[in-house]
């Protein structure tokens, strides 16, 4: 956007009254209730016309619109240059601000693509979701990072490119890694390897993920000729190998256009107040992948608020890219001003259509397959979410369903290093974004009861000022003594326990290993409850059990790896800083320059001298240092061999 600037009539006056002062041009409007929440974020090509629309009796509104305008106590607006500007706007301030009249569009996401580094000396394949190098290659979106991987792994599989962050400016040499011995790597950090050879991999690896698979086929043969001429018996064979491999995972594609062009393909499909938006990813005329957007909540929604929702979601991201053409399945009624928007975005052309026949009138068909049978499926899959979490309420008795929950769990090792996590679940489902790890400030002795303290009060201050909200259910991990902890934070912090839904889990010992002889000898998870003396034994086997033992076991999971994390990063920390003469600054070099404490340890006297700021009498003594840390674990692996 350009420019933009914020406008409003005087704050306290009347709506009636800022209506008189709204201007005649383009922006993004709010409409706020009396106490200041966002209940809806539009968009308009004459603020003045689209804002006063609401509150005209003559237009009819549905029962949604007619309860939001009802709510209505102020309104404030942004200006921007373009209604292609206020569009990407409006986009930005629904996913930050998610007002409660928009159209809730459940799939929030970002896409995976594969980087090939070509502005680099020796260009290298990467995952990434983000699109800032404007010199790199970028193939996708997949749908997955699952599926970006597959297609990494095939293309690193059958074209050996470097997989090192090296810088491989020409200036250093580095020893070969592991995949240069499985012939998975030419291994361009020893400096023998040309230019023009690496350049003629990265092409077919090009061509390959560009679904070009004729060209790549007939380069590949031409070389396989070339070398059966020069005798080169064996490579002409590993070119043939290859050949084969990469026909066969090209006849498994399926081709979708035969013109070879870039589209997406969108439909729509509605059923019993849900609604999904399918599309398709076409590149290179091969169907790359497909996605589904799904909305719960749509019956006051047009169809064409539904799929601009799910385009402009997909769209207004920095990190998708764009194709030069989308198939819509009907007329968009800002066609035009999307398309210039996209178009602006993307720095081609994108041209918008609504095919009436031929081939691509049968994608957006199959689009709308699609969209159904994932309908479909995702209804199901809510029906029986909203079951088990019925389930859960009637078992435990809650006051409230749990369609959010917030499990805490403190982690430790040996009494040190106490660190703490906090999950999320929404709907039956994790919620990751909203994920929380917590490094324990004030406890440096294993005490989960003021553990657990410190982190309920730091997490729930936070919903006390109201940037994050209550969440239906508490779990925490443990049995009566942490949650009476858990409450007495609560009731500090002024949140009234007995009104919100809190449990403690934790695992019983079964009857033998409590003396009982002839009781059940398995142990068994229980919950308990404020002000309830017996405990809730879980049935085994139960949706209720797996419910709370998913969540539970997702947070401690959650503290184990945060916790490992930090244990790597300090036993890093405090190896190489008792290297004498080995500082904060000579320590990141040596890291940035070798990759990995392993790559140090293992370098030679004349390859860390390499390094800025490493003298030959350092070097000498860096090598010494880790020789005499092996020599020192030799030995007590040997004197362990020895006792045992």
């Amino acid at each position: 956007m350009h420019s933009a600037s914020m406008k409003s009539a005087p704050q306290g006056a009347p709506v009636w009254q800022k209506l008189k002062h709204l201007p005649e041009a383009p922006g993004v409007y709010h409409f706020r209730n009396a106490s200041g929440d966002l209940l809806y974020i539009g968009k308009a090509k004459v603020l003045r016309n689209r804002i006063r629309s609401y509150f005209q009796k003559s237009t009819a509104h549905n029962l949604r619109i007619q309860i939001m305008v009802s709510l209505v106590a102020d309104v404030t607006w942004i200006l921007t240059d373009t209604e292609a500007e206020a569009l990407l706007l409006e986009e930005q301030l629904i996913k930050l601000h998610k007002p409660r009249y928009n159209v809730a569009l459940k799939d929030d996401k970002s896409y995976p693509y594969l980087k090939l580094s070509v502005q680099e000396n020796y260009p290298r394949l990467s995952l990434v979701r983000e699109r800032h190098e404007r010199k790199a290659e970028y193939f996708g979106p997949y749908p997955s990072a699952q599926d970006a991987r597959h297609m990494m792994r095939v293309a690193l599989r059958y074209f050996p490119l470097r997989t090192s962050k090296m810088e491989l400016d020409g200036s250093k040499v580095f020893r070969p890694c592991l995949n240069f011995q499985l012939k998975r790597c030419l291994a361009p950090c020893r400096g023998n390897v040309a230019l023009d050879e690496y350049g003629k991999l990265v092409r077919q690896v090009r061509l390959f993920l560009k679904g070009r698979d004729q060209e790549l086929l007939q380069d590949l043969e031409r070389r396989m000729q070339i070398a059966s001429e020069t005798l080169e018996f064996e490579q002409a064979a590993q070119l043939r190998d290859q050949i084969q491999s990469l026909q066969r995972i090209f006849t498994r594609q399926t081709v979708m256009s035969p013109d070879g062009e870039d589209r997406d393909v969108f439909n729509l499909y509605r059923e019993a107040g849900t609604a999904g938006v399918q599309v398709l990813f076409i590149r290179n005329g091969r169907l790359l992948g497909s996605d589904f957007f799904f909305f719960d909540t749509s019956e006051q929604a047009s169809d064409a608020n539904l799929l601009g929702q799910a385009i402009n979601r997909l769209y207004t991201s920095e990190m998708t890219g764009i194709p030069r053409q989308v198939l819509l399945p009907f007329e968009y009624p800002e066609e035009e001003i999307l398309g210039e928007a996209l178009s602006g975005k993307a720095g081609h052309r994108v041209q918008l259509m609504v095919p009436k026949r031929g081939h691509k009138k049968e994608l957006v068909s199959l689009a709308f397959q699609n969209a159904r049978a994932n309908l479909e499926e995702q209804r199901r899959r809510v029906v029986k979410d909203s079951e088990i979490l019925r389930q859960v309420q009637n078992f435990l008795h809650l006051k409230k369903l749990p369609d959010r929950v917030e499990c805490f769990d403190i982690s430790h090792f040996s009494g040190e290093m106490t660190v703490a996590s906090m999950v999320c679940w929404e709907g039956n489902k994790p919620a990751k974004e909203n994920y929380r790890k917590y490094k324990l400030r004030t406890i440096h002795s294993p005490d989960d009861f003021a553990s657990m303290e410190e982190v309920l009060t730091r997490r729930y201050q936070r919903a006390l000022s109201g940037q994050q909200p209550l969440p239906d259910l508490i779990i925490i991990d443990g049995g009566k003594g942490q949650l009476n902890a858990a409450l007495a934070v609560l009731e500090k912090l002024g949140i009234d326990w007995h009104q919100q839904d809190i449990i403690g889990l934790a695992k019983g010992r079964s009857e033998r290993r409590r003396g009982v002889t002839r009781g059940n000898d398995e142990d068994y998870e229980y919950v308990v409850k404020p002000n309830q003396k017996n405990e809730i034994r879980l049935q085994r086997h139960s949706s209720v059990l797996y419910f709370l033992q998913n969540i539970r076991d997702e947070a401690h999971r959650f503290a184990i790896e945060f916790q490992r994390k930090l244990k790597r990063q300090d036993n890093l920390k405090s190896l190489l800083d008792e290297i004498p003469g080995v500082g904060n600054r000579r320590k990141r070099a040596l890291l940035k320059h070798f990759g990995s404490l392993k790559r140090v340890r293992e370098a030679s006297m004349e390859e860390l001298r390499q390094v800025s700021g490493i003298s030959p009498v350092l070097a000498e003594e860096i090598v010494g240092f880790f020789k005499d840390c092996d020599s020192f674990l030799e030995k007590k692996y040997a004197a362990s061999q020895k006792e045992s």
